[in-house]
Parts: structure tokens; sequence; C-alpha cells
């Protein structure tokens, strides 16, 4: 495919903005309950500030079409097959729940709405927010749901379906400056993953059972960390066990599912760099942290610059607790053999061990992309 070719365009009003734009399954037949992955598309209609906005959503399908015999890449166009007009800008939209419905943030509410088959999208329930939106994220099939904004900070909701209503479970007591979040469960934990405005990444749980949440009110800080790069996208993927996780596995009799970490968050940044972030044992996480340390020490870094320092968060100088830094790490396969035993017999680990551990948390999890 040409990158100049047009395959399809849907013209919108002059002064509307496309603000939203995401691949739902949404349920298309209130008889036959068929869902179907569609194309939902939030905007924003802005006529200055003496009228107050407004926003429209659309919700389209992927139809096949006869194709222009010169460019056959035409084959496909966009069919809309859903339509609503909101009482202010759509910022953010997110599939949520079992039944195919999706949930907007219009203004300053959070609605689930559900497609009708005249193509309205009717509302079944909604939450006040106080503040516009930017990002919505659903745990897939859970119901469950952060929303954050750059004033408000980070709202985690749930969603239930009998009968309907969302539900506030906990909020953000730093009001981080949201710019993109997305969930990382980790075994029977729930974590959050939130990158701010100052590039920073923090790490916030739920944990109602801890009594400095409040009962679940208070989300957990659990890590901060300086990424030096503006955070565009936080998405959570499934993760694949590595190599040696399925030889550990095999040879200690374990179910990979109950012992290795299933998912990982993909991170790209303004500037093109990607990153990933990985949940880790706590048996490994000592072993990293120690290396880490050790080649913070003995390593010469570029122009005298302290690692440790740059992961530092300015605000109160926590560099990185509860999280190690892969870039760094991977230093130690660098190094020759010698090096490479003398700084784990430092850390009290094999060598092995610490490929397993490195080949962990790298990207070979990731192997079905």
């Amino acid at each position: 495919m040409s990158p100049n070719t047009n395959i399809y365009s849907y013209p919108l009003d002059p002064d509307e903005q496309v603000t939203a734009v995401k691949n739902v399954n949404i349920e298309v037949s209130e008889n036959t309950h068929e869902r179907r992955d569609l194309i939902v598309v939030g905007t924003a209609i802005v006529k200055g500030e003496d009228m107050p906005a407004r926003g429209t959503i659309y919700v389209f399908d992927v139809i096949k079409v006869a194709p222009d015999p010169e460019k056959p890449e035409t084959g496909h166009k966009l069919k809309l097959i859903g339509k609503e007009s909101v009482k202010g800008a759509v910022t953010a939209l997110s599939g949520i729940g079992g039944q195919g419905f999706v949930i907007v943030a219009q203004g300053q509410k959070c609605m689930v709405r559900g497609l009708k088959e005249d193509g309205s999208l009717l509302p079944v329930a909604f939450m006040d927010m106080q503040c516009y939106v930017t990002v919505a994220k659903e745990l897939k099939g859970t119901g469950m749901v952060i929303l954050g904004d750059a004033v408000k900070g980070l709202w985690f909701a749930g969603y239930s379906e009998e009968p309907y209503r969302m539900t506030l479970f906990g909020k953000d007591p730093e009001y981080l400056e949201v710019v993109a979040a997305d969930f990382l469960p980790d075994g029977n934990k729930l974590y959050m993953l939130v990158a701010d405005s100052d590039c920073n990444l923090h790490v916030l749980q739920y944990d109602p059972e801890d009594p400095k949440s409040s009962n679940g009110d208070r989300l957990l800080s659990r890590s901060k960390f300086y990424t030096g790069n503006f955070a565009s996208s936080v998405t959570l993927l499934p993760r694949t066990a590595v190599s040696s996780e399925r030889t550990e596995s095999s040879e200690e009799g374990m179910d990979l599912d109950e012992t290795f970490a299933r998912h990982q968050v993909l991170i790209a940044s303004q500037n093109g760099s990607l990153a990933l972030v990985t949940s880790v044992a706590e048996e490994s996480y000592r072993r990293l942290s120690a290396l880490q340390s050790q080649l913070i020490n003995t390593v010469d870094h570029p122009a005298g610059l302290n690692p440790r320092a740059f992961r530092a968060i300015e605000s109160d100088g926590a560099a990185g607790r509860g999280m190690v830094d892969g870039n760094l790490l991977r230093l130690w396969l660098n190094m020759g053999k010698q090096r490479q035993t003398e700084i784990a017999g430092r850390v009290g680990a094999t060598e092995w061990e610490i490929k397993a551990d490195l080949e962990t948390i790298g990207g070979d999890g990731l192997g079905y992309l």
C-alpha cells in the first residue's frame, strides 16, 4: 500500500475535530446479540468561548467494495452505522463490560452507551467526573476502568450490568497530570501505570486491604521512575513465556500461567522511542536490583553521569524504588566472561540466573508481534 493512497474519507463539519478513535467490539443487534469489531470516532465542535462545546460519536463498519482496477488496495470503505450528537466534546473512548457497550467521555461526564438498531447510542449508565477526561482504559472484559485527567488525576471505577451503574472505587491522591495510563495486572494484584507531563512513570496499586488505602479509596503509589521521554500512549499487551521460563517450569513441573507474568505494558513516546514494562517475581527483582547497584558503582558511565540520579523523581528524590533500569542491566551482557562471573559472584547469583532474568524483562515475551 502506498502511504499517499487515500482509500476512503468521511467528511466532517468545517469546525469539527476528531479527538478520539477506538476499535471496539460492539453489539450490533439487540435481537441476535451479534457483536462485531467497529471503529468508534469521537469529535469535538468548538466555536469559541461564548458557545458551549458539542461533540458527536460516529460508529463505522469496515466493509468490502469493488476496488478501482488501477488501485487494488481501495477494496474497503467505512460504512456509517451509528451516530449520536452529545453535549460536550467527546474526549475519550473505550469498550466496557461483557455486553458490547462503549464508555464515552463527553463533557464532564462518562457515559456507557449501547448501539441500537436505528443507529442511535443509548446511554445506560453514567458518572459525573468534574473534569474533562482524556484517558479511558478498561481491563478487557472485567468492567473495571481507569479515567484520567491532567487536573483531577486518575480515577478507578467499575461498571456493573445488573443493574446498569458506574461505581467509583478509588482515586489518585496526588492529582497526577495524567498523559497516558493503562492497567498492569500481576497475579491477584492490580497495578496501574501512569505517565505524567514531567516524563515520569508512576506505578499505582488498588489494594483495599492495605490500611493506607482507606478501604481502597486511595490508590497507593508503589514506584516512580523518570523515563526522559514524553509518553504518547501506554498499552497493555499479553505476554508469552520466554525460553528460560518454559525450561524452568518443565523442570519443576509448574503451571506457566500461575508462575510467570502474563502481561507487559508498551510505552510509546513522542520522540519515537519505545519502552517495555514487565512485572517480575520478588526473587528476580532482588537479583536485578543488586546487579543494578553493582553496575552503577563499577561501570564507567558516559560523561560521568549517574544513572541512579537520572531516574530519580525531582519532587521527592525517589530513585525508581521498586523498578529497575533494563538498559543499564544489559551492560552486563557486553562484558567479558571473567567480568561477568565476578559481578555475578558479588550479586550472589549464577550467570544463568542473571541471563534468565534479563531475558524475562526483554521483548522476547512479545514474540507474536
